[in-house]
């Protein structure tokens, strides 16, 4: 059975050597994949091999749905980074444009909206 716990996922553990484990993604940095658990599907996202993100989703369809939306946010992350997007610049202009910009709290992983921007 796939392995729910998450200590079990450690360095070496590789879901694509499970016979039960079907491919529901692949691509040049991530592939995903996923079992039936007969109740629910569980499914896991590599980037170069290593995990980087877990769901459940209730059907095979809705599995590969999910992996596709989480697996399109990581490469849009992924360009951001590589393109040099300056973030602070970008919001600077958007404050002055008098369109208000979100807030990044440092260190935490949620985004708080500016006063100008409610």
């Amino acid at each position: 059975m796939f392995s729910l716990d998450f200590e079990a996922r450690g360095e070496g553990r590789d879901p694509a050597a499970d016979p039960n484990a079907m491919l529901l993604h692949a691509s040049t940095l991530y592939a995903a994949y996923g079992r039936d658990l007969e109740y629910m599907w569980h499914w896991e996202i590599l980037r170069d091999g290593e995990f980087v993100q877990e769901g459940c989703s209730l059907s095979e369809r809705s599995a590969r749905e999910a992996v596709a939306l989480v697996v399109r946010f990581f490469e849009r992350q992924d360009c951001a980074s590589a393109s040099g997007v300056n973030v602070d610049g970008i919001r600077n202009l958007l404050r002055d444009a008098g369109l208000g910009a979100p807030e990044v709290v440092r260190g935490a992983e949620s985004v708080q909206r500016g006063k100008d921007n409610p």
